[in-house]
């Protein structure tokens, strides 16, 4: 423990509290400490001393333990508190767990203590992020509502898993529907198309439930009730879970005879809320992996200290501990969007790569002009496309070699990603999901996504997208 600490002791016994004192400061000279013996000194110190995490006996007469958490469940951010008391039963030590409680100890196995505080702190400093994240995911879906009513546009959200659909006022204007009418289900879509693109229409929301169509992107025409023909823009995307079943289906379709630039601003739209979701997901899977497994890699390290003979058995599960904790690293960095503030666009995409290290990487770049004309949003873009294609190749082009070109001049920034690997029919593969997530994303910033490849002869990506006028 290095950094400085605030710890409120809640304790009758002097000598007992000197010896937690020497204890610590041992650890951590810059500890500071202070001692309350009743319910109002306790109180007191809470709003005086302000601690950063509280050691609290069970022994005190009129005041124990129990009263001392209930007291600080009520605040907005728990402090961490750790019972260490002479005697306790397993029952009552349960249930102040359950209440809150980070942790207990006993007295004559005090050695613990320090360790005990950092896991204590950490789990608490995670839970904090957690909800941190939890709100500026609730932030960007109001944020996301009130854009989706200034827009014309019809946006829909299909929850394949429950069957509800949401969907904004656009796309019930489109359908020729009330604005105040509940959303139709998909199976009614069809009947307010033109009826030359409903068969199209309702093979593609068959193809989103049976899990062959991942997202699309065409033309799609609707007939309003007096004989309006209006042509759309349709795009859509379905997320899936882990397992690759589809979960949740999102589109948005816009007047492309007047709409096309509106158009634009939404699809960036939804991407910079993808963006923020898979951020939120990354952080909170980070932390939750990361401290449940070093509180028990902690608790193993404590039962070593008593051996029964297992000890063979509990460095192996050690071992496997930090794997797992090595893992939820690798998730969050795969997830979480870079920050370019601390490395370059070509330095994050080289650990997008340590992972296929088995592939010959070549590179011609240009960092210096890269880091300085292109903005944040740009290199975030190229980085999710480097992303999506180094994947697409790892998992099917069984290619030895990539080739990797990042430069830029005055008017546009570049990329392109060329693979000795198999190849594969352009026209039979252009519209897979991966490629329509880098199409997307191009064009989000007015930008150009192209692909070159034939079976046999390896595959070449080549991503442009102009720069933002400099003034």
């Amino acid at each position: 423990m290095a950094e400085r600490l605030k710890i409120l002791l809640l304790e009758d016994n002097p000598s007992d509290a000197e010896m937690i004192r020497r204890l610590l400061r041992k650890e951590n000279p810059s500890c500071e400490f202070c001692l309350a013996m009743t319910r109002e000194s306790y109180l007191k110190a809470l709003d005086d001393f302000q601690p950063d995490v509280i050691l609290a006996d069970n022994s005190l007469p009129q005041f124990d333990a129990r009263d001392a958490l209930q007291v600080i469940r009520a605040f907005s951010r728990p402090i961490p508190f750790i019972l260490v008391t002479g005697t306790v039963s397993e029952e009552f030590a349960a249930a102040m767990i359950k209440s809150g409680a980070d942790d207990y100890l006993l007295k004559d196995r005090i050695t613990r203590l320090p360790a005990a505080i950092k896991a204590a702190i950490r789990q608490r400093t995670a839970d904090n992020e957690r909800q941190d994240a939890l709100e500026e995911i609730r932030i960007s879906n109001e944020r996301f509502d009130l854009l989706s009513k200034a827009t014309r546009d019809a946006v829909w959200d299909w929850n394949l898993v429950t069957g509800r659909v949401w969907c904004n006022e656009g796309f019930l204007e489109l359908l020729g529907l009330g604005r105040h009418l509940p959303p139709p289900p998909p199976d009614e879509w069809p009947t307010h198309a033109h009826p030359g693109d409903r068969d199209k229409l309702s093979a593609r929301l068959q193809g989103i439930r049976t899990n062959r169509i991942s997202g699309w992107q065409d033309e799609l025409r609707f007939l309003s009730p007096n004989g309006t023909l209006t042509t759309t823009l349709d795009r859509a995307y379905v997320i899936k879970d882990d397992a690759g079943n589809p979960v949740r289906a999102i589109g948005v379709l816009v007047d492309v005879t007047s709409k096309i630039e509106h158009q634009k601003a939404i699809m960036r739209a939804i991407l910079e809320a993808q963006e923020k979701e898979r951020n939120a997901i990354g952080r909170e899977l980070h932390d939750n992996i990361n401290q449940i497994l070093a509180s028990v890699s902690l608790k193993l390290g404590y039962y070593l200290e008593e051996p029964d003979g297992n000890e063979q058995i509990i460095e192996i599960c050690k071992e496997n501990l930090h794997k797992a904790i090595e893992e939820g690293r690798k998730l969050s960095h795969h997830m979480v969007m870079p920050r370019f503030s601390q490395r370059s666009l070509r330095e994050e995409i080289e650990l997008l790569i340590e992972d296929y290290r088995y592939l010959q990487i070549a590179w011609v770049h240009c960092d210096d002009l890269i880091g300085k004309a292109v903005p944040d949003h740009l290199k975030e873009t190229l980085f999710r496309i480097a992303q999506e294609q180094v994947n697409n190749i790892h998992k099917h082009a069984k290619a030895t070699r990539i080739e990797i070109k990042l430069f830029c001049d005055k008017r546009e920034v570049c990329l392109e990603i060329k693979d000795n690997g198999v190849g594969f029919d352009v026209r039979q593969r252009a519209k897979g999901i991966g490629i329509t997530n880098i199409l997307n994303r191009a064009e989000s910033y007015n930008g150009t996504a192209e692909i070159f490849s034939h079976p046999g002869k390896g595959c070449t990506l080549a991503v442009r997208i102009p720069l933002p006028p400099t003034h």
